[in-house]
């Protein structure tokens, strides 16, 4: 009977901590960051690519360089989804490619997959 107790109790105590770790984590983080992964299909290196977001009262540039062949790297923005970013490519060749992306919806992971014909945004979750 103790043990069955005992088990019991620190069952409780666990769940209690989970719920108040939870609640003290949201205080402190009051939004849900978005994941941006952009994905190298190319041959080629890129110099960088340039993200631009913003908001009420925020506005936020992030540069990402080299990204080589085949490479992904993972971002993550203060962002709400479906209020859209934008996306510029800048190749070695001194051509760009820029994309308006991510309005309308709501998602909170959004994949990047830069091409030899253009950025395409595939829609996670």
């Amino acid at each position: 009977m103790f043990t069955k107790r005992a088990s019991l109790s620190a069952l409780l105590f666990i769940l209690l901590g989970f719920v108040v770790s939870s609640f003290w984590h949201s205080l402190h983080n009051p939004i849900q960051p978005m994941y941006i992964e952009l994905f190298n299909e190319t041959e080629e290196v890129i110099p960088s690519i340039e993200i631009e977001h913003g908001g009420n009262a925020l506005q936020e540039k992030i540069m990402v360089l080299r990204l080589k062949p085949n490479e992904s790297r993972l971002l993550v923005l203060n962002h709400k989804p479906g209020m859209g970013f934008n996306i510029a490519v800048n190749y070695t060749n001194a051509e760009k490619t820029e994309i308006c992306t991510g309005k309308n919806k709501d998602y909170w992971y959004l994949k990047e997959t830069i091409t030899k014909f253009g950025i395409y945004t595939t829609l996670i979750r």
